[in-house]
């Protein structure tokens, strides 16, 4: 049986920082953002995470490589956790209570297949 996505994906390679929304004065651990999409976003935790993440909403704040005036942060609901053969700690981040305005930069971002 083959896997299909609900939306397709956007390889990209964006480092930043997350944080856990729950939890303002929690740990913020470096990451990069792996892929994109409508519906949410794949992140690698670059050092140990807390436990299950399952469930929990975290903050991520990236800056593209296109420049130090841009910053961009997407939060979401943490949907799949599991490890890299590498040993690092991936997470699936599923998008919640994204306004108008959002949602039209995701499909930009989509359409254009950027790669920033």
């Amino acid at each position: 049986m083959e896997l299909r996505r609900r939306a397709p994906r956007i390889k990209i390679d964006w480092l930043g920082r997350c944080r856990l929304d729950d939890e303002p004065d929690s740990a913020v651990w470096d990451c990069q953002v792996i892929d994109i999409s409508l519906l949410g976003v794949g992140v690698e935790l670059l050092r140990d995470c807390p436990g299950d993440l399952i469930g929990r909403v975290l903050v991520v704040d990236v800056e593209p490589p296109i420049g130090k005036s841009v910053r961009l942060q997407v939060s979401g609901q943490v949907m799949n956790q599991g490890k890299t053969p590498q040993g690092l700690t991936r997470v699936g981040l599923q998008f919640v209570g994204l306004s108008d305005t959002e949602i039209a930069v995701l499909e930009v971002i989509e359409q254009l297949r950027m790669f920033w």
